[in-house]
């Protein structure tokens, strides 16, 4: 410990301080040397230029508490990475400060050494040290940050002019001590306050007073004057044993320490370290070492770029509590009553620290017999060992075969049973008295007969014997179901092949769920397939409206530009069944790709079934008959009726088609039903829910596996060509989704086909179905603007129009519309608006139109609607009427009229709530 040095040191101190040639002469050498410093400087130059690190110790080499501090210094600094080269200079300041003329010649002396030295920082230690920077730094170190230490009073506005300067403050604080000596002392009733020529101890006991009041009112607390040994002897010598004696400062501990260690009869407590160790029982010391340490560390950051005036004075380092092992011996104290950390001086050495070599020798000599005994005993209780070793490990092996969760057999050379394990025979459900036998053609014929290729088994086995290094792997079957994993490898002792041992491992339940894995694969296969075309068809579809709107629409007007007895009329009429075929085939297509919008109500199928095999049977050949069978008791389903309607006709069709014109039976039933596990596994939103059933059965041809697994792909069909589109069934798939419901098929070839459409069932009453509208009349003379990015489109629009009676303009384009509305504000009572055009959408250019022109009617006209999200835009928009795509003359000339008059509406409405 660092404290063990500070005895000798204060012993080497004294002698250095009793010469009195020192001490008279020491202003003459530093004449000689501010003679010499030239020279020196100039030799020293190149070492001082490379050197960043300056420090000021005040007093001399023989003061213990300066020594004390430049160890904690050099310690950090060699200990930085990389370390820190330092320059160490005592100025041999004796007393409290220099006189002015030492002053001067120091000044002049470090002038001449350090004339070419570019210190970056300065560590100070002490006041004179501080004081002398402080007057002297910019003429010498102008360059150099300052850090010190060991200064007890310092005042911060020294550094309001002075950036280059923070340091540690030295907190003389005697509380610590006094608490260890309540520690230590419990029964302390009286405390000695030891003071010296600096007055220092009444600001001691006042800050005893001020910091611990209670403690202070239980322990009399004493100032006592001691200028002479006579004094101080006699103030400690006849102290009572609930005394102690506290050192406020070192001039005591130097001059007469040990004696008045020896001479007081109580505990006595120091303040510094290494300065009082030697004149007291312990304390919690100010430790020059740690300043220093402090000092350095603050000077590090000053060298890695870190300016003085951002870093803020240390108040204070903690102090390390000491004792001396003799004196805690001496006054009987407790050692478990000392703060964790504490350091104890002059401990006593242990006898293997006193007589190493000796305690060596025993201890090897021990060691020795010891190990001598240990053999002997290991060498006589070897034979013991030995005789169980092997019945333990056979032990052990049987227990760890039958813990394994694989059944292992093993065989010798010539297939002998040499044994196996308890998972072999519950694998193989081996009785116990074929256990017990051990008859291996017995055991043979046993497993043989529980598997389902036996010949291929033993076939096998016997090219396996064949070749006794080989290893091999095969899957057996059961005939109950059971699949294992069976393993062999070769078993040997020596190098040599002695036997093979068979493992087998019940693999069913993973062969299982590997088997339900692929059949869930393959369904995530066909449904990621059926998005992608569902994704295509919707977007064909969208864009075959805009054909469509353009060829239905002239199929319009030029059937209707000619008389009804011409010839030519005839040819029109077919163009418009053609197109609106096509038009019905957009609709399925979009609403099997669920981008058609359809209004669910709370309904009965069976008046929806009735209609649907009422015009059924008006298709369907004679030959075939058609059975229907309704419970007028199932629940009410939430439906779209016109889209269950479709898929009840396309079953029906498709199954007229599969009796391929021979007679048959078509049966349609509607029942209620229970979803059973299969079926609530594979569609989940079913579990739990009562549902109606659909079932639509037929006599016909049937279809194989593969066939049953495209049936509902888009645009996949048996018929030939021109005989269907292959969206029926799709279109079937398409419409149950939509209804949250579930479709599934049953056939196989030459025995017919039965499809099942599970609806859930609502509670509530169904809704009565709504007059159909009456057909909608011309409009009123209106100024119209169409807008429309598709030039046939925009053509037959306008056309249409005019020949409606309406003053028709129409623009190419969202742009050139808008233009001409900024133009004429109140130019037109109604704007037609496609929704999907290049530069803007029919939303964005209604909401244009609504702020150009309130006043006036918007139409949307779009292809398709999809989630209903335009619908509502359009509502908060304010958009009176959407016109599908592609609309006859009678829908577009109704969509204006129903516009007009609801903007007309609409602006009465805003003068009556104005007035």
């Amino acid at each position: 410990m660092r404290f063990e040095r500070s005895p000798e040191l204060i012993a080497a101190a004294a002698s250095r301080r009793r010469s009195t040639v020192w001490a008279h002469f020491h202003e003459l050498i530093l004449v000689l040397l501010v003679s010499l410093a030239g020279p020196l400087a100039a030799a020293a130059a190149g070492e001082d230029a490379q050197t960043p690190v300056l420090i000021l110790i005040s007093r001399s080499p023989a003061d213990s508490w300066a020594v004390a501090e430049l160890d904690g210094m050099l310690h950090v600094l060699d200990a930085a990475q990389p370390p820190v080269r330092a320059v160490v200079e005592y100025m041999d300041v004796q007393g409290g400060t220099a006189r002015p003329e030492y002053d001067a010649d120091l000044l002049e002396y470090y002038r001449g050494k350090f004339a070419r030295g570019q210190f970056r920082v300065v560590l100070a230690a002490d006041e004179p040290a501080l004081a002398f920077l402080i007057a002297h730094h910019d003429e010498l170190f102008p360059q150099a940050q300052v850090a010190f230490c060991g200064i007890t009073k310092f005042d911060e506005q020294l550094r309001s002019d002075r950036p280059w300067l923070t340091g540690v403050i030295e907190n003389a604080d005697p509380t610590p001590s006094f608490r260890l000596a309540l520690k230590l002392q419990p029964h302390l009733a009286r405390l000695i306050i030891l003071e010296d020529s600096t007055m220092s101890g009444r600001g001691n006991k006042v800050h005893i007073e001020r910091e611990m009041p209670e403690e202070a009112k239980r322990v009399s607390l004493e100032l006592v004057r001691a200028d002479t040994a006579h004094a101080l002897f006699s103030a400690v010598e006849n102290l009572e044993p609930n005394s102690a004696v506290l050192l406020t400062r070192a001039q005591v501990a130097r001059r007469m320490g040990p004696e008045l260690l020896a001479r007081c009869p109580v505990p006595i407590y120091g303040q510094r370290s290494p300065t009082h160790v030697g004149a007291m029982l312990g304390g919690a010391l100010i430790d020059g070492e740690r300043h220093g340490e402090a000092a350095a560390q603050l000077g590090l950051r000053l060298l890695a770029g870190e300016p003085a005036a951002n870093i803020p004075t240390v108040p204070g380092v903690a102090p390390r509590v000491v004792v001396d092992y003799a004196q805690m011996q001496r006054f009987k104290l407790p050692f478990a009553a000392l703060p964790p950390g504490a350091d104890i001086l002059n401990r006593p050495r242990h006898v293997w620290e006193e007589h190493p070599r000796t305690a060596r020798a025993v201890l090897a000599a021990f060691g020795f017999l010891s190990i001598l005994a240990g053999w002997l005993a290991w060498a006589l209780a070897q034979k013991r060992r030995n005789a169980t070793a092997l019945k333990t490990s056979l032990s052990l092996l049987n227990a760890t075969l039958d813990a394994s969760f694989d059944g292992v057999l093993v065989v010798d050379t010539n297939g002998k049973v040499s044994g196996f394990n308890r998972r072999f025979a519950e694998l193989w459900a081996i009785p116990r008295e074929l256990v017990e036998h051990r008859d291996d053609a017995e055991l043979l014929t046993f497993v043989l007969d529980q598997l389902k290729d036996p010949d291929t088994f033993l076939e096998r086995v016997r090219k396996l014997y064949a070749t006794p290094d080989a290893e091999s792997f095969e899957t057996i079957e059961f005939k109950d179901g059971r699949v294992f994993d069976r393993r062999s490898r070769p078993q040997r002792l020596d190098e040599k092949t002695v036997g093979r041992v068979w493992t087998f491992a019940d693999i069913t339940a993973r062969r299982a769920a590997e088997d339900a894995h692929r059949r869930l694969e393959a369904k995530l296969a066909h449904t990621h397939r059926l998005e992608a075309l569902v994704t295509l068809a919707g977007g064909i579809a969208h864009d075959f409206n805009n054909l469509l709107a353009a060829i239905l629409g002239y199929a319009h007007l030029g059937r209707d530009s000619l008389a009804k007895d011409e010839p030519a009329r005839a040819d029109f009429d077919a163009v418009v069944k053609a197109s609106e075929r096509a038009r019905d085939l957009v609709h399925q297509i979009l609403t099997f790709s669920r981008q058609s919008p359809f209004e669910r109500r709370v309904i009965q199928l069976g008046p929806v079934i009735h209609d649907a095999v009422r015009l059924l049977r008006a298709t369907t050949p004679a030959a075939v008959e058609i059975q229907c069978e309704i419970d007028d008791a199932a629940g009410t389903v939430l439906a779209d009726s016109s889209q269950v309607h479709q898929a009840i006709l396309n079953l029906g069709t498709n199954a007229v088609h599969a009796v391929q014109g021979r007679p048959g039976v078509i049966s349609v039933r509607l029942e209620p039903v229970e979803i059973g596990p299969q079926l609530a596994d594979e569609h989940p939103a079913l579990r739990d829910r009562a549902c109606v059933c659909v079932t639509v059965r037929d006599t016909g041809c049937g279809m194989d596996a593969e066939t049953l697994r495209r049936v509902f792909d888009p645009f996949f069909t048996t018929k030939a060509p021109g005989e269907g589109t292959g969206l029926g069934l799709a279109m079937v798939h398409g419409i149950v989704q939509n209804h949250d419901g579930a479709v599934t098929l049953d056939s196989a070839p030459g025995e017919g086909t039965t499809a099942r459409l599970y609806f859930p069932i609502v509670d509530l009453p169904a809704a009565s179905e709504p007059p159909p509208d009456a057909p909608p009349a011309s409009p009123r003379a209106q100024r119209v603007l169409v807008i429309d990015d598709e030039v046939a489109v925009l053509r037959v629009a306008e056309l249409t129009l005019r020949r409606l009676g309406c003053e028709t303009t129409a623009c190419h384009g969202p742009v050139a519309a808008l233009a001409r509305l900024r133009e004429q504000p109140s130019g037109f009572d109604v704007v037609i608006t496609d929704l999907n055009m290049p530069e803007m959408t029919g939303i964005e250019v209604a909401t244009e139109v609504r702020r150009i022109c309130p006043e006036t009617a918007i139409v949307l006209a779009t292809g398709f609607l999809g989630d209903g999200a335009v619908e509502q835009r359009a509502a908060q928009i304010g958009i009176e009427e959407i016109v599908a795509k592609p609309f006859s003359p009678a829908t577009l000339g109704a969509a204006v009229r129903r516009a007009a008059e609801k903007a007309h509406a609409r602006r009465e409405g805003e003068l009556a709530a104005a007035s």
